[in-house]
């Protein structure tokens, strides 16, 4: 049995807010605070570890701003199991798809991102769709009306450590 999470980072583990920077000054760090928060909800919740599906997973596995987030995650037991691989035109649930596909072992998921991209046009994606709608994890809440057992947890655990 398998449980992953789909991560974007941008309006999940930072937002607007964020003045931390990543290490080429490029692009907006990660907020130390809310990924421990992700670690903590993660143990709890058993997660295996994280998919990227975040522009950040077209870094180079060697550039200085992917080891930046390897390690910040890393540090509260967040480990990078793999990344999403659609293309530039094709939109993430996509991506996510074709993962599931290929790696059948996954039982549980859950998707966090800040953008509703195609998720609603897959009734398993929009169930396991965690929106923040762009202000952070701790704002997350479940996109659709009828979200499945895996995301309601998630949010619960999410909430004790949000305080």
């Amino acid at each position: 049995m398998s449980f992953v999470l789909f991560l974007d980072i941008d309006g999940v583990l930072n937002s607007r807010s964020t003045v931390e920077r990543t290490p080429s000054g490029i692009s907006r760090g990660v907020d130390a605070v809310r990924v421990k928060i992700l670690g903590n909800v993660m143990r709890e919740c058993r997660v295996d570890g994280v998919v990227l599906t975040s522009t950040w997973k077209i870094l180079r596995p060697d550039s200085q701003d992917y080891i930046y987030l390897k390690e910040a995650l890393k540090k509260h037991g967040i480990k990078i199991i793999g990344r999403t691989t659609e293309s530039d035109f094709a939109p993430r649930g996509v991506g996510i798809r074709d993962y599931l596909e290929q790696n059948p072992d996954i039982d549980e998921f859950v998707i966090i991102d800040d953008q509703k991209f195609d998720y609603g046009d897959d009734n398993k994606l929009w169930e396991n769709f965690i929106d923040t709608r762009g202000n952070g994890i701790e704002s997350a809440v479940a996109a659709a009306k009828t979200p499945t057992v895996t995301v309601l947890d998630f949010l619960d655990v999410l909430e004790k450590y949000s305080k």
